[in-house]
């Protein structure tokens, strides 16, 4: 199993409508590689997980690099992992607001600034964490 973790920005300002549309098609893209994962976005801005077999799992990061929705998307994370931490979703979804931040000590800030990559790159374990802590509250 493989895992691998990036951040990314949105090109463009998307609106909830967008969104949705944006998890419909990755949920069924990711149902068909059989890959799992979770996704947050705030204010124009992504961390994403995908899990699944590598090869399938970088050809999916490879388009979503390629997608000009995204722009400096950066890999945060990747390895071998024992099992998925998302199994039950396609594509996990929350949409991030201050209250959500609020109820996790530390990450905040960690976010306030999202525009610095080498932070998100640099605790790779604080981003996992933050995945981690969204795994019960996904939406959409």
């Amino acid at each position: 199993m493989f895992s691998l973790v990036y951040v990314s920005f949105a090109a463009h300002d998307l609106n909830d409508e967008a969104l949705k549309d944006i998890l419909k098609v990755a949920r069924e893209t990711n149902q068909q590689m059989e890959i799992t994962g979770m996704l947050l976005y705030r204010d124009g801005f992504f961390i994403q997980v995908l899990e699944g077999d590598e090869d399938k799992v970088k050809a999916l990061f490879a388009r979503i690099a390629a997608d000009p929705r995204h722009r400096n998307v950066l890999t945060v994370h990747t390895g071998r992992v024992e099992s998925r931490r998302f199994p039950d979703w396609t594509m996990g979804f929350n949409k991030l607001s201050d209250s959500d931040l609020d109820q996790i000590p530390g990450f905040t800030d960690f976010l306030s600034r999202p525009d610095d990559g080498a932070r998100f790159t640099q605790n790779s374990d604080r981003v996992l964490a933050l995945l981690d802590s969204f795994k019960n509250r996904s939406y959409y």
